[in-house]
């Protein structure tokens, strides 16, 4: 017996003599092939074409979602009950396929993305002779120029570099600033955001790096992005009875949310006064826009969302969701509101300070809504840090991936 993925085959002699395979998968649980003479490499060059029909599609057995998740995906993607049901499996199903893929690729890895009609996965690949193994996993190989960890060595470098002289141009004029870098894995580059007047410097940055001028792209954007915590009323959490911000999400000792909400020491309460706890762990700016406030004795810890007035959004896991994949968010001042992950691991500047390895999206919010919960279906993904644009024009905002938060500070996600 040896297994691929989710397959697993067994190989035996039947009654009759013929040498038989078994191959039992989620979507075709008993395929039984019998040859007296199929040699192992046969066997495997027609698994290439059994396993596509197996894995081309979702389980279609999965999570139930949310009424207001649903309605939030109807609204802002334009999708029915069915469809985002079924994007989400897919995307589900597309998070491990990247991971498997990822590790066999080894450095011809390019990225990978969920395309934009939430079906085909497209894994990004240098070796051409790799086409047939992404092809065999049900996703659709796309020849690249770069691999994906020698973009993010590019990306890694920027980060270890002191950034106090762009700080320094951003004083002198409002336009100026480079916003936010990240690898981009749909266009194969390394990706600069900055403002007119700082085109020329995001050049010199890819250069100081090694970079080609068909390794990277400079994007103009208007502004530089915020991050939206502020004092107003409000449902969530206060911190020093005065700035608000958003839950993240429920752990076995507290909550986390965002860094930039408050320091280790500060205090959190509900909006009525009422003590929640303390800030035992907090990154801002930097390797992060992180915190964890441990709660006092008796707080109630579930695991679900605030939906504000639409019922309580179940938490059950946090497996990362990839590029392209539908992706909503809470908060405490406009509440649900749904997109999609445009870039992982990107690095922004805010006044504050530069933070790396947060995650892009389209999904708009707006101040108060920071530290509050991104998910996808019932899978936890990050808490909000900040972005530009608001929730009547859109915009762009970031947030932190909540399993780093849960590994650093070594919590556990409270589930539903």
């Amino acid at each position: 017996m040896f297994s691929s993925g989710l397959a697993v085959f067994r190989r035996s002699i039947d009654s009759s003599g013929f040498l038989a395979f078994t191959i039992s998968t989620p979507l075709s649980p008993h395929i039984v092939v019998r040859t007296l003479d199929m040699e192992l490499t046969k066997f495997l060059a027609f698994l290439a074409v059994v396993l596509p029909v197996a894995y081309g599609a979702p389980s279609p057995v999965a999570t139930s979602l949310h009424p207001e998740i649903l309605a939030a995906m109807k609204r802002d993607l334009g999708l029915d009950a069915k469809e985002a049901t079924a994007r989400i499996a897919r995307e589900h199903w597309a998070a491990d396929v990247i991971e498997q893929l990822r590790s066999s690729a080894g450095d011809s890895f390019a990225g990978a993305w969920v395309a934009e009609d939430g079906h085909t996965l497209n894994v990004g690949i240098t070796n051409e002779a790799l086409a047939s193994e992404v092809t065999a996993a049900g996703a659709t190989p796309a020849i690249m120029a770069n691999s994906l960890s020698k973009l993010e060595e590019a990306k890694k470098a920027l980060d270890n570099q002191d950034i106090s002289q762009v700080k320094t141009l951003e004083a002198d004029s409002a336009d100026v600033g480079i916003a936010a870098y990240y690898v981009d894995v749909t266009v194969n580059k390394l990706v600069f955001e900055a403002l007119p007047g700082s085109i020329a410097h995001a050049e010199a940055m890819a250069a100081q790096v090694g970079l080609s001028a068909s390794e990277f792209e400079v994007r103009t954007v208007e502004s530089m992005p915020t991050t939206l915590a502020t004092v107003r009323g409000g449902d969530a959490y206060y911190i020093n009875n005065s700035a608000r911000c958003s839950i993240g999400f429920a752990v076995t000792t507290g909550f986390v949310s965002a860094g930039h909400c408050g320091s280790v020491g500060s205090s959190a309460a509900t909006s009525s006064g009422q003590s929640l706890g303390t800030f035992s762990g907090s990154v801002f700016p930097g390797s992060a826009d992180m915190s964890y406030i441990r709660t006092v004795s008796g707080t109630s810890l579930t695991g679900q969302i605030n939906g504000y007035g639409s019922g309580n959004l179940p938490v059950s896991g946090s497996t990362a969701a990839g590029v392209g994949s539908s992706i909503c968010r809470s908060g405490s001042t406009t509440g649900v509101h749904c997109g999609t992950v445009r870039a992982l691991g990107a690095t922004v500047t805010y006044s504050q300070g530069r933070v790396t390895g947060l995650t892009q999206t389209n999904v708009c919010a707006e101040p108060g809504d920071s530290g509050g919960s991104f998910y996808s279906g019932s899978q936890a993904q990050g808490v909000t840090s900040g972005g530009s644009g608001d929730c009547s024009r859109g915009g762009t905002t970031y947030f932190q991936p909540v399993n780093e938060i849960l590994q650093t500070y070594g919590l556990s996600l409270v589930r539903s």
